[in-house]
């Protein structure tokens, strides 16, 4: 089977429609991402004004990941059935509008519930826009996936310097709420702009059944091993990238706006990562980029959380960014290769063991905060992180789809 019902970019180049549609996709990740990252950069604020316990604060973080858990392999399944654009529509459109509301909140119970629609939203989102781009830019999917999740990492940044602006101008975390979303309605419209693009990101519709392509999936060897690096791989990012301005306030003395904006610069690190080796996995294996680059990452980690001198950790912050960051495309990539046509199903797949991941890293990590921030980050970073090494070599080792027809492009 191809790659499924839709024709690969043979051109190996980027038109201007092509441009357009990645454009949009990545626009939407950005707003997606920034509606994360506004609640970690003015974490500590928010959690004074409501009263938060730390654990609530953990659950918090955990709640938008839950909606997303509950809703994410459907939505991949049903974009294979039905198309994109629609389900991408009410995707943002929910995440957007109900991350605004939750500016409005005033208890643990009010924003427990609005981030967890919102997540609702972003699990409607995630997937769907990564195997539209992955199905239009076929061959090219590693670079594209590349630059498309470079908007997480840009929006991540907008997300948290909104956070730290806006609490330096008007020392209050909701207007944070109101002006991260904004951007939504701009991906919207951009959305029925690009309509026409969608005949070619689409799959075979209707001829999919959901329990059936799934278990088919599961069956494969070589895709469980991708789901289980998706789920290790998550963990300590997501509880790094939750923690980490906390990281900076509570254990180096950082200020909150000062944080925010530290947070913003190592989501840059990560774009760029994302792209540089999203495109080298066009051309080399990607199974041995995932295991250099975790493996690379877990080094920086770990001489991250025993330095104390502010500027080099900034730097081996960076670094590990750059690394941990350029995992996530590279795994889409190859569960898109070993997908046998059923992309949408695939990436909805793994966002749903990413999603459980997510779910379970800031409530975990939060159980371990009375014993100290540094030593509940650290571990909750490091052990994840080095089973994330082990599965990439086993991963390597059994080789696979992504070997098929790659070695004329190797040197291209």
């Amino acid at each position: 089977m191809g790659t499924g019902g839709t024709t690969p970019d043979r051109r190996g180049g980027v038109g201007s429609g092509s441009f357009a549609f990645l454009l949009i996709m990545t626009l939407g990740y950005g707003v997606y991402a920034a509606d994360r990252t506004v609640l970690a950069s003015v974490l500590v604020p928010l959690a004074t004004s409501l009263g938060l316990t730390s654990l609530q604060q953990g659950l918090l973080g955990s709640a938008q990941y839950i909606g997303v858990l509950a809703v994410v392999l459907l939505a991949g399944h049903l974009s294979d059935r039905f198309g994109k654009r629609k389900i991408l529509l009410l995707g943002v459109a929910v995440f957007s509008s109900f991350t605004w509301l939750i500016a409005f909140s005033t208890s643990f119970a009010e924003a427990f519930s609005l981030r967890l629609i919102s997540g609702i939203g972003e699990g409607i989102f995630w997937p769907v826009a990564m195997s539209a781009v992955a199905n239009y830019f076929g061959k090219n999917r590693g670079m594209a996936l590349g630059l498309f999740y470079v908007g997480f990492d840009i929006g991540g940044a907008g997300g948290s310097t909104i956070g730290g602006l806006t609490f330096a101008l008007t020392a209050d975390w909701r207007t944070a709420f109101l002006v991260a979303p904004l951007l939504g309605v701009a991906v919207m419209a951009g959305l029925f702009i690009t309509k026409g693009a969608f005949s070619k990101a689409d799959a075979r519709l209707g001829m999919l059944s959901l329990g059936r392509d799934a278990l088919g999936l599961l069956r494969k060897r070589r895709m469980l091993l991708i789901l289980l690096f998706a789920l290790a791989a998550t963990y300590p990012v997501a509880t790094w990238q939750f923690y980490l301005s906390k990281y900076w306030n509570n254990v180096l003395g950082v200020s909150v706006p000062m944080a925010a904006y530290g947070y913003s610069a190592v989501l840059v690190a990560g774009g760029f990562g994302k792209v540089v080796l999203g495109r080298l996995s066009d051309r080399w294996p990607r199974s041995r980029i995932l295991s250099l680059s975790s493996a690379g990452a877990l080094v920086l980690f770990a001489l991250f959380f025993y330095i104390d001198d502010l500027l080099l950790c900034l730097v081996l912050e960076l670094g590990a960014s750059f690394l941990s960051s350029s995992l996530f495309p590279v795994m889409q990539a190859l569960a898109s290769d070993s997908s046998g046509g059923k992309t949408g199903t695939a990436l909805g797949l793994t966002t749903t063991f990413q999603s459980v991941a997510t779910v379970l890293s800031p409530t975990i990590t939060a159980i371990f905060l009375p014993k100290g921030v540094a030593s509940a980050v650290s571990y909750n970073v490091l052990v994840p992180m080095a089973l994330v090494c082990l599965i990439a070599l086993v991963l390597g080792a059994r080789g696979g789809a992504e070997r098929e027809g790659r070695s004329a492009g190797r040197f291209a």
